[in-house]
């Protein structure tokens, strides 16, 4: 059962016994053939097809090389067709092939290669799965943590407006006095003396008390912001226009090269020009003299633009950088630290974000993301 056929053939290829008796006589395979299945003792295999019955049917050829044993050379007589080999003592070495058919072993491995693959597109899906799983977790949480920054950011800056709303009007009447005092005794004392230093150091020490107090209702005040539809280009050029001069007096290069396929965005420009004089300022002055700030700008996908500043300045230290936005926070010997926290403020009231890299003696790079369309933000 199983057995399609079964044939006896000489080293030449040609049947000496089949079991289809008309195949005998006739060549099973060519010598060329014979050569390459290279017969021998050992039982070797392969897959064929094979016609039967008008179709085609996968077969397992099985075929050995062997030697036939004579009984009858006593009686001086040889079966049909078992010839000898040159020494008439020797008989000459046949080949026996076998034909099984496959069609169930076929079957069978097809059903193992489906069920096979069924298993790892199960295994793909679940691993897909996973994956997106753990990607999606990842976002939650870290989405989770900049709402609550947010939120804590917020309740701070609420703490803050209170303070600064009852404060700002008892500070600022008095420092208009005293400034006008400094400048009353700066203007009655001989140039050059102590007590014309004094004074003028006491009208700059009340521009800087007034500038915090203006710079800090600036962060606690609700934003309001005067969306028109703007070309970044122009902001950028600008904005950098503004500090040349200043730049230009301590041997620092600005890069900014227009993107003409840049989109129009909706935001306020005089916000955002503000918001790229603070970086442009905190560069200035990071790198002190000879040096670059480098301005891009750049769409991110179909709904978002950045823009990036660079600097060759001397960089952030890596236990400053989580607090670089934070209110009061500068390294800055007369500085407010309040001007990064207005920035990332205005930022957010565009509904963007702004992040900043550095690595300490090699400048910092400000990465801003602002929406095409802006929605202003509470």
């Amino acid at each position: 059962p199983g057995v399609l056929w079964f044939a006896v053939t000489d080293a030449q290829g040609v049947i000496i016994t089949h079991s289809n008796p008309g195949m005998v006589g006739k060549s099973l395979y060519s010598p060329s053939e014979m050569h390459q299945l290279n017969p021998g003792p050992q039982e070797r295999w392969r897959r064929v097809d094979v016609a039967a019955n008008g179709e085609t049917v996968p077969a397992l050829e099985i075929y050995r090389q062997f030697q036939p044993l004579f009984g009858m050379r006593g009686h001086g007589m040889r079966g049909h067709g078992m010839a000898r080999s040159a020494n008439d003592d020797e008989p000459a070495k046949q080949t026996i092939f076998i034909a099984f058919d496959a069609s169930e072993l076929a079957a069978t491995q097809a059903r193992e290669w489906r069920n096979t693959l069924i298993v790892l597109s199960a295994l793909a899906a679940v691993l897909l799965a996973t994956l997106l799983a753990f990607f999606w977790h990842q976002r939650y949480q870290r989405s989770h943590r900049e709402l609550l920054d947010a939120m804590k950011r917020k309740e701070k800056l609420v703490a803050m407006g209170h303070l600064a709303a009852g404060v700002a009007h008892e500070i600022r009447n008095p420092l208009s006095s005293i400034k006008g005092l400094a400048k009353y005794f700066a203007e009655r004392t001989p140039a050059g003396g102590e007590s014309h230093e004094l004074a003028q150091v006491m009208a700059k020490e009340a521009d800087r008390l007034n500038r915090v107090v203006s710079e800090l209702l600036e962060l606690v005040k609700p934003a309001h912001l005067t969306l028109q539809t703007v070309n970044l280009n122009d902001i950028i050029t600008h904005s950098l226009n503004l500090v040349s001069q200043d730049a230009q007096s301590r041997e620092i290069q600005l890069r900014f090269t227009a993107n003409e396929t840049l989109k129009r965005i909706q935001a306020d420009p005089d916000r955002l020009t503000q918001v790229l004089l603070n970086l442009y300022l905190n560069a200035i002055h990071a790198i002190g003299r000879q040096g670059t700030i480098s301005v891009e700008a750049k769409e991110s996908g179909t709904d978002r633009v950045i823009i990036t500043v660079t600097d060759s300045g001397k960089g952030i230290a890596p236990d400053q950088l989580e607090a670089i936005f934070t209110p009061y926070f500068t390294t800055k010997a007369d500085g407010t630290g309040l001007g990064l926290a207005v920035v990332q403020n205005i930022i957010e009231q565009h509904g963007g974000a702004i992040k900043v890299k550095s690595i300490e003696g090699k400048g910092a790079v400000f990465t801003i993301w602002l929406p095409v369309i802006a929605r202003q933000q509470d």
